[in-house]
């Protein structure tokens, strides 16, 4: 009897075998005009909940589940823009969503310059009271579920006679 397994990622996820997959890192940046303590966001997953924001607390910029990698790029004490945040965070696969807010009202804007948010492959510039943006974020196999599916490769050219 010729009988033949083969394990595909499908499988492997449903099995439990392969784990389950690593987070992605993803890059954000957060542009600050002159009245940054207007500004605030946050990143909602599938499920409603948020998994990283940003907001003042005590005159202080704070940031929640998103680590901040260059603290300040630029900055200028004669030009609107105040500095640009650079930072990461860890995210599983999925589409989030992310709103931002101006507690003013204005908009993340001072003068000429109009600030802003990229997160991964999504951004948006705050402009009134707020705004909103989404992105997705591609997973990556877990290490296991690819060894698992290079066994699967090599035990189905393998054959018995």
């Amino acid at each position: 009897m010729n009988k033949r397994f083969m394990l595909t990622a499908a499988g492997a996820a449903a099995t439990g075998f392969a784990g389950t997959a690593s987070a992605v890192v993803v890059n954000w940046t957060h542009g600050l005009d002159r009245w940054a303590g207007e500004h605030s966001w946050q990143v909602y997953d599938a499920n409603s909940s948020v998994v990283a924001s940003m907001a003042i607390v005590s005159n202080y910029i704070t940031y929640g589940g998103a680590a901040i990698s260059t603290a300040v790029t630029s900055y200028s004490t004669s030009t609107a823009h105040l500095f640009d945040i650079h930072g990461t965070m860890s995210l599983a696969s999925g589409t989030y969503n992310v709103q931002m807010q101006d507690s003013y009202g204005d908009g993340w804007g001072w003068g000429s310059y109009v600030g802003g948010l990229a997160i991964g492959s999504g951004s948006a510039t705050c402009s009134g009271g707020s705004a909103s943006f989404s992105f997705t974020v591609a997973g990556v196999p877990a290490p296991g579920a690819l060894a698992l599916l290079g066994l699967a490769g090599v035990a189905g050219t393998r054959r018995r006679k």
